[in-house]
């Protein structure tokens, strides 16, 4: 009965702060591994050149030697730009879609996606997935392989230039983040933009202050700035001096020849002109309506908005660090409700999901197209009349990668594009047949596609354009709008062509179309007159819009000011009073370069025998030359497993048991790190006391296998006895993965315990032997702020049991820890833990509470009472099956011991750079120093529980045995120990040090302080 009081005391107090949920167990410093769901097995090829790898799988092979061709074409300007030229191959992996990224255990062996980011780099390795079109995608691969390059021009070179450069240089955010965006997306209107807002109303912060999406931002106007003003060599040229005297404003004064004060001045001003000269291009309006405002630089990001038909709904996304929800709001009223969740917060790598795809269809019947569990999803949900919604159907459309859709009012089929065969195709999805009817069969990039009338016509943009001599054109930004018709299905028609971005395509009529184009300034609104064969451009101050809806009398549109995302309305009328002058195209035409007529596009059923001969001969001579260039690759070969060293890292260690050493850690595993092998050592400073281990992960399939074996030596010598204890264990771990953040393992372990005398061997040597298995769920949901600030939820509880084979002394144990760390500000943040823990049985294992992990001038308590240390004789043999709760500040380690534990802690923590303004960058000391303020309340015990009127630290029998007289002595001792202070930590010299200055109070006498120099993250 008094072990399951116990029992019952530990949950309530764990339930009673359910929100304090947790990290590692014990030690309280060990490292979280992370699990990834693979629901299909990937088998990979490759092709390669000269300069690339392109990985790829399934029927993406066209996909990928378009990837390689876009690279190599892309190579030149890139190198251009950075003045340099990479010496070895990038790697590049190519997924079909987000959902195939999201199953990859790359990087799955560190603990954060900062780490895991820079060790690809190093070996320039690239994973990247298809979201929505090709021009996306090649964005988003000229700006992973600008970060590897930059990485290796700052970093790379030998071992040692690596390592002086990652110690010594500390370039600024803006420097780096800046700079990729520049190569990947130029003179881009989303900067521009905000450079005009921010000069406009006198906002810059200093770069070196700016931090996330601010920072790149600005860094892509500085580099901007200079390319436009110096030219492209300086850049390079900037780069390289960065990397020899690791300081980035001395390179750019030294380079530019000016100050860098007058230079950020300049700068400034260049913008600000900038920003005036498009204020006199485009006219303001007012009176817009805000419906929903998100901050860029907080967690939610707005992602996409519909309208109903009616005009009385907005269905919005909000994406959370790789999690999506979709929200309902009422335009009259304002009330929301949430109604559909997928994703999750990926706690190791930046978000790399997609967001659900919606749709309104007739009478605001609303449907939601999603990846799930490597499957696509549609949801259809009744139409929407109250403050809910009813699901109708979830459709299961297997494995089929769907980028966009529109349903048809009928609700039976719907518009979709898809990738297939590695190329995007329009086509319609019948629901009743399960059939996908393509609409277009080609190479080329379709970006859109919308219904266009009640005849089931359909309009859609793709860079596809064949001239007037049937030659087809090749354009970079090219943009042309199709009208399929239902009753001509093999004869599409362009209505528009233009040698510039297009976008948003918005149906308002028949006649009538609405879009946006893309300027270096920012978005123009264009609207196209079937009826009339006329382009006229609004004179609307549209530059931020990224995307707009017209509904009734109201105009619709998501922009943003400064760093928030807004979506608002306006009324129609308004815009339209605007001034509006005609709009150009600009010509595509190869052979005469004119501007083309609108609607002049001559029928594909009107040419004759000998155009459509020619035609065919033209296309013969296309795809000719494309193999004449495709010639120039290699492969596709299969992939074959292929191990590297994947980090090696040795660390003082001190083990609270025999105290300081040095431990060395090797990690090997092929490139997709299916398979990750692990070992290590670790050795005292008298060599007599030593771990040695090994493991082997095997994880390309759902369910997760680890095997480990693991050696310790405890070697005690005093003048009085000289005695070894030897530990092994060999495990074996299947880890259930239920999401990306929590999962279940199940371990079975065979373990030796044996003591023996070194001096007298006619001492029978001690000898146990266990068989264990234990059951663990983790759940650990934590995004990465800065080092040592996570933010978010870890949880690990444990139940083992230990049988032994050779006595009757088995034991079992129960284990929790749960940790909640809450960003409070953008300075603060509030770490707690609560972590307990209870053993039963014959030979129930102590836990011993008190101190830090990895105290360098590490204290025990000296205590003779149930002390499995050991004081006045040897260690108990089963030692190291002991636990040790820590942080428990201004006491000794072994304070107490009993075979209960509750352990308590609270930390404010301040990283100083976001305290003060930090004019200098450059200082690792600096930018990773923070301070705190820490609360340790804890107790460990054995028997009845410290809340018990009568427990083992207030309840003391006297006399007894020999002597007749007996007696129960109760006194009022407080069980519980309590340690306060202030402390600071800070990266030194390559290690994470903290320093804890602490007062202990026992039974409210407060203590003499106790200063803590402890090595390694968190608690």
């Amino acid at each position: 009965m008094r072990f399951f009081r116990n029992l019952f005391f530990i949950f309530a107090c764990l339930l009673s702060v359910h929100e304090m949920q947790g990290q590692d167990f014990y030690p309280s410093q060990r490292d979280w591994e992370k699990t990834r769901i693979q629901y299909k097995r990937i088998r990979w090829s490759y092709i390669t050149d000269q300069n690339f790898e392109v990985y790829f799988y399934g029927k993406q092979e066209a996909l990928a030697r378009a990837t390689i061709q876009y690279l190599d074409s892309e190579l030149l300007r890139i190198s251009r730009i950075l003045g340099y030229t990479p010496y070895q191959k990038a790697k590049i992996f190519l997924y079909a879609s987000s959902a195939d990224l999201a199953e990859s255990n790359s990087g799955i062996s560190f603990q954060d996606f900062k780490k895991a980011q820079e060790e690809n780099q190093d070996k320039f390795k690239i994973e990247i997935a298809f979201k929505s079109d090709l021009e996306d995608l090649h964005i988003r691969l000229v700006e992973e392989l600008a970060r590897v390059y930059v990485h290796d021009i700052l970093f790379g070179g030998s071992i040692k230039d690596a390592l002086q450069s990652s110690l010594l240089l500390n370039v600024p955010e803006w420097f780096t983040a800046g700079i990729v965006a520049y190569v990947a997306r130029g003179d881009s209107p989303e900067m521009n933009q905000y450079m005009y807002q921010v000069v406009a109303a006198n906002k810059v912060r200093k770069p070196v202050l700016a931090r996330g999406i601010e920072a790149e931002l600005i860094g892509q106007s500085i580099w901007s700035y200079i390319a436009k003003t110096y030219g492209l060599q300086p850049i390079g040229n900037i780069l390289n001096l960065t990397r020899i005297i690791r300081n980035d404003q001395s390179s750019i004064s030294s380079t530019l020849r000016t100050p860098i004060s007058r230079f950020l001045k300049e700068w400034f001003n260049f913008y600000l002109s900038e920003s005036k000269q498009f204020e006199v291009n485009s006219n303001a309006f007012s009176g817009a309506e805000n419906l929903i405002t998100r901050d860029r630089m907080s967690g939610e990001q707005l992602e996409e908005f519909q309208i109903s038909p009616d005009g009385k709904w907005m269905a919005y996304t909000l994406e959370d660090a790789g999690q999506y929800r979709v929200m309902i709001q009422n335009l009259q009223s304002k009330k929301r409700f949430y109604l559909f969740q997928t994703g999750l917060k990926d706690p190791l790598r930046a978000s790399i999901g997609q967001a659900p795809r919606m749709h309104w269809s007739a009478k605001n019947s609303f449907a939601i197209l999603y990846a799930k569990d490597g499957k696509s999803w549609l949801n259809q949900y009744a139409p929407i009349t109250g403050m809910s919604a009813k699901l109708l159907a979830k459709t299961d459309l297997k494995d089929w990668n769907f980028t966009d859709f529109e349903m048809h009012e009928s609700g039976q089929r719907m518009l979709v594009r898809a990738l297939r065969n590695g190329q995007i195709d329009v086509g319609i999805y019948d629901f009743r047949r399960n059939r996908f009817t393509p609409i277009t069969q080609n190479s080329w990039d379709e970006l859109e596609a919308h219904w266009f009338n009640k005849q089931g016509d359909i309009i859609y943009l793709t860079d596809q354009y064949v001239d007037s001599t049937q030659k087809v054109v090749k354009s970079k930004g090219l943009s042309v709008v199709m009208h399929w018709r239902a009753d001509d299905p093999s004869n599409p028609r362009v209505l528009l062509a233009h040698s510039g971005r297009i976008h948003s395509l918005q149906v308002k009529s028949d006649s009538l179309i609405y879009f946006l184009h893309k300027q270096p300034s920012g978005e123009e609104l264009v609207s196209l007159d079937l009826s009339q064969g006329k382009l006229m451009q609004n004179r609307v101050r549209s530059g931020t819009w990224s995307s707009f809806h017209w509904s009734g009398d109201k105009l619709y549109f998501q922009d943003h000011a400064l760093l928030d995302e807004r979506i608002q309305r306006i009324s129609a009328q308004t815009i339209l009073d605007l001034p509006a002058y005609q709009w150009y195209p600009i010509g595509v035409d190869s052979s005469s370069n004119s501007i083309l007529d609108i609607l002049a596009e001559p029928k594909r059923d009107s040419l004759d025998a000998r155009e459509k001969a020619k035609r065919s001969r033209l296309d013969r001579q296309t795809l000719l030359r494309t193999r004449k260039e495709t010639a120039k690759l290699a492969g596709p070969f299969v992939y074959h497993n292929s191990f590297v060293v994947n980090g090696s890292e040795g660390n003082f260690r001190i083990d609270p048991i025999r105290g300081i050493g040095y431990a060395f850690d090797v990690k090997m595993n092929d490139l997709m790190e299916n398979h990750l092998i692990k070992t290590g050592v670790f050795l005292n400073a008298n060599f007599k006391n030593s771990d040695l281990w090994g493991e082997y992960a095997y994880l390309p399939n759902k369910v997760d296998w680890v095997f480990r074996v693991d050696r310790k030596v405890f070697g005690q010598e005093t003048d009085v006895f000289l005695n070894k204890i030897r530990y092994n264990r060999a495990s074996l771990t299947g880890i259930y993965p239920i999401n990306l953040a929590s999962k279940l393992s199940f371990s079975g372990m065979f373990t030796s315990n044996r003591s023996f005398d070194q001096v007298n061997l006619s001492v029978p040597e001690n000898l146990a032997t266990y068989a264990g298995s234990s059951l663990s769920y983790t759940l650990d949901n934590t995004l990465h702020w800065e080092e040592n600030l996570p933010i978010g939820t870890r949880i690990l509880a444990t139940v083992e049991h230990q049988q032994a084979l050779l006595t009757s002394r088995s034991f079992s144990r129960i284990r929790l820890d749960l940790r909640k760390y809450v960003r409070l500000t953008n300075s603060f943040l509030l770490a707690g833990r609560i972590s307990a823990s209870h053993s039963f049985g014959l030979a129930a294992r102590q836990t011993m509470l008190g101190g830090m992990d990895n105290w360098v001038f590490i204290d025990r308590e000296v205590r003779n009472k149930e002390n499995p240390l050991g004081v006045s004789g040897p260690a108990d043999r089963d030692v190291f099956m002991s636990d040790f709760a820590t942080s428990l500040r201004g006491f000794k380690m072994n304070k107490l011991a009993g075979n209960s534990h509750l352990l308590v802690n609270l930390e404010l923590r301040l990283p100083v750079k976001h305290l003060i303004s930090l004019e200098s960058n450059k200082s690792n000391f600096m930018n990773s120093l923070q301070l705190i303020g820490f609360t340790d309340i804890g107790s460990a015990w054995t028997g009845a529980n410290p809340f018990s009127r009568t427990n083992g630290f207030n309840t003391n029998v006297i006399g007894g045995g020999t002597n007749p007289f007996q007696a129960t002595v109760t006194d009022f001792r407080n069980p519980f120990l309590f340690g306060f202070g202030v402390g600071a930590r800070a990266n030194l010299f390559g290690y994470f040090v903290k320093v804890d200055y602490a007062y202990g109070m026992e039974t409210n006498e407060i203590k003499s302080p106790v200063t803590y120099v402890t090595l390694g993250h968190d608690f």
